[in-house]
Formats: structure tokens, sequence, C-alpha cells
């Protein structure tokens, strides 16, 4: 059990349940003083009392309570050699990743456990091949082989199974919905592999909703987009999969990348994890129990409106858009570029190439990435749900409003 330290109150409770009382006086030269009663505790804190100790007290107790469920993942690859004519199987080590134990399963039979582990399914694939994942348990200094479950390539989640005789506490979930920018997170992990492994960072959550999209297909055009908390808690490689927590021990991501130096400017501290909501619903509806994965997809090609320039039209052939659509307000929607794809939830919708989008689901668009990566991460929308939307019909001049089903990709 986490020891629950003045500062511990302060920063976790104080989030996570609402004030009854807050107290505050005139600022004098003597003293500042702030009572906060908690509903949760009833105790309460005097923050004038809270020291820097307080706050690594509870730092500590925090990872103590967390780091166990934290495991390294070693993948290897098989290959055939040949030994003075034998012939022998040899596993190398292809990488290393982070895996978060999220259940916990007893085996009467073998006097042990089964456990479950989240990780990023970059961790275990090497394109269209899946490696060979070992646990490893620093704590024990042992490897144990694993077993894929499944995994989403999309979203990049993955699910590994491993037994073992040692009980381990799996992790909390906490609620992603809730944090907010300016909270204290830390990230467990397993840094460059063994050597660094169970290795500690905090940050704070720099951005709590980013919109992301990425190539998927290697075509290099970027086909997929997903929602990711942006922190500034410093991950490496090795830290892919691992977990990134409250100051009170829940798990509220798995950290799947960071942002490198790829034009000659320096970026710092700019990481990214899959709110844990997401990855719940993910592991829980879908990879467990082999459930295949559907998601909407809209068929269009589009360009943001708030991004058109001159020379943005001239190159893309786009034609002018009315004054009047906006009525003095901000322009914003999405130019449809191209023809909507056949198949998809807008092919019956009556949107046509030079048609602008301007609502879905009741909400003014600003991107493209913002809806999709609503759809893609299956806990908002799914197929077959009803959606309005309204759009501006240019060959009638007029904003049309209407309904349309999501459909999957065919």
């Amino acid at each position: 059990m986490i020891k629950i330290h003045k500062l511990f109150i302060f920063l976790a409770l104080l989030v996570f349940a609402p004030l009854t009382a807050c107290e505050l006086e005139t600022p004098s030269e003597s003293n500042i003083e702030v009572n906060i009663t908690n509903e949760v505790t009833n105790k309460v804190v005097d923050y004038t009392d809270i020291t820097i100790t307080d706050l690594e007290n509870a730092m500590v107790e925090t990872t103590k309570a967390i780091e166990r469920s934290v495991v390294g993942i070693t993948v290897k690859s098989a290959s055939v050699v040949n030994i003075k004519g034998e012939l022998i199987i040899s596993e190398d080590v292809s990488g290393y990743g982070s895996g978060v134990i999220y259940k916990r399963e007893e085996l009467p039979e073998k006097q042990g456990f089964k456990y479950y582990v989240i990780t990023n399914a970059n961790v275990i694939l090497d394109g269209d091949k899946e490696l060979i994942p070992y646990i490893y348990d620093g704590f024990e200094d042992i490897e144990i082989k694993s077993t894929i479950v499944g995994y989403d390539e999309k979203l990049d989640i993955a699910v590994l199974t491993y037994e073992h005789t040692t009980y381990i506490q799996p992790v909390e979930f906490g609620n992603s919905d809730e944090i907010e920018k300016g909270s204290i997170v830390l990230a467990v992990g397993n840094p460059r592999g063994p050597e660094y492994f169970s290795s500690v960072t905090s940050g704070i959550i720099s951005g709590s909703l980013r919109y992301l999209s990425f190539d998927t297909d290697d075509d290099n055009i970027n086909d997929f987009s997903s929602t990711f908390i942006q922190h500034d808690a410093s991950i490496n490689p090795g830290n892919s999969g691992s977990g990134l927590f409250t100051l009170d021990g829940k798990l509220i991501g798995i950290n799947k990348m960071k942002l490198v130096t790829t034009d000659n400017v320096d970026t710092d501290n700019m990481g990214f994890a899959i709110p844990v909501n997401i990855v719940k619903i993910l592991v829980e509806d879908y990879i467990e129990p082999g459930v295949e994965i559907k998601r909407p997809r809209l068929g269009i090609t589009a360009i943001e409106v708030r991004d058109i320039t001159p020379l943005i039209m001239q190159t893309n052939n786009l034609l002018s858009i009315p004054n009047e659509l906006y009525a003095g307000l901000s322009p914003y929607g999405l130019y449809i570029s191209a023809d909507v794809a056949p198949n998809c939830s807008f092919s019956n919708s009556g949107i046509e190439k030079d048609d602008i989008l301007l609502e879905f689901d009741g909400v003014k668009i600003t991107s493209l990435n913002q809806i999709s990566s609503h759809m893609n991460s299956l806990t908002d929308y799914l197929v077959g749900d009803e959606v309005s939307i309204s759009y501006y019909d240019r060959s009638e001049n007029v904003v049309v409003k209407t309904n349309v089903i999501l459909v999957p990709q065919s």
C-alpha cells in the first residue's frame, strides 16, 4: 500500500475529488494560510507545512508501488545455423521494449499465475513477421518466454501472456479523460534494455489531447490518425510499451514515441503516450477475446480550410470559398479535394468534390485528424453509428444537413 504523505494528498486527491471548503486569508508579511478540506479523506491540509521532502517521499512510495508491474521485453528472431554439420535453431536478440502487467489469473494446478502484459505492437513485430518475446524480470534477473495474444498495428498495442510463480500486483487503470495539463506524471520502463531496467523519470502533462497521423503502409502518405497524451517525462528507445502513471500510481497511458531531431531543429522533452481509456477498450473488447477490429472510414480526401492560401488553391485546382459562408467567423471546415471513395461512410451523403465539410456530429471541424482520431480510437464512434453532418453544397450554393451511417473500409 502506498503511504499517503501530505503532498500526496494535496496533489493527488485535490485533483480527483471536489473541494468542500477553501479559505484564503489576505496575504501578510508573516504568512499565507490556505486550509483545504477534502471530501474523501476529511483531512485538512495546510500547504505551508509541505516540504520538498514530502514531494520526494510521495514519488518514492508511488514508484515502489508500481515498478514491479512494469517488465522488460526482449524480442528474439529464430534462425537455423549449421555447427559442425549439425543444424541448430538459434534465437538471437533483435531488440528491447517494455510492458505493463494489467491482469493476473491464478493457476492452482501449477501453483503460479498467468500474467497479461500490454506493450506496443512495434516491439514484437519486424515488418509482417512476429518475433519471439521474452519477459525480462529485472528484480529476479530472469527471462520468461511469453505468448502473443494479439495486437493492433494501427494503434500500436499488443497483449502478451506469461506464467510465473511470483505474485505481482497488476497496475490500476486511471481515467485518461480526466487528466489535466500540468499534472505530475511518472514514466516507468526499460530504456536501452535490461541494463537500465525499471528506470523512472518524471515530468508533467504537456498536452492532454494531441492528434497525430502516421504512415501505416509505407507509401509515404499518412493514412491513420490517433489521439495521444503529450508529456515531458524522458523516454528513449526501449521505453516503447512502458507505462505513464499519475502521482498516485494509476496507469493513464502507454508510451509510444518521442519527437526527435530530423531536420537540424532541436526537439526536447516531447513524448507521447496512448491514452489508457483507448488502450483498455482495445485490449479488453478486441485483442483478448480475438474480436476483429473494424473502424469506420470516411472516404474523403480533404484540405483544411484554415490552411488554404492562394498558392494552395492554384496548386490543387481549388475553387473559391464564399465569404458569406462564415458570416465574419474564422474559416473552418474541410475542403473536399477529390472524389469521395466508394463504399465508405460518406459515399451516399451527397457530399462531392469541391464541397466543404463544416460540422461532424454537431462539432465544427478544423482538421481531418480531429475526426479520424476519434473514430480510430474505438471509444467514440463505431461501425453502424449514425452521425449528423453539415456541408456546403457548391452545386446548390447552400449548407446541407444530413445523417451518415459509419461503415468500415471494404
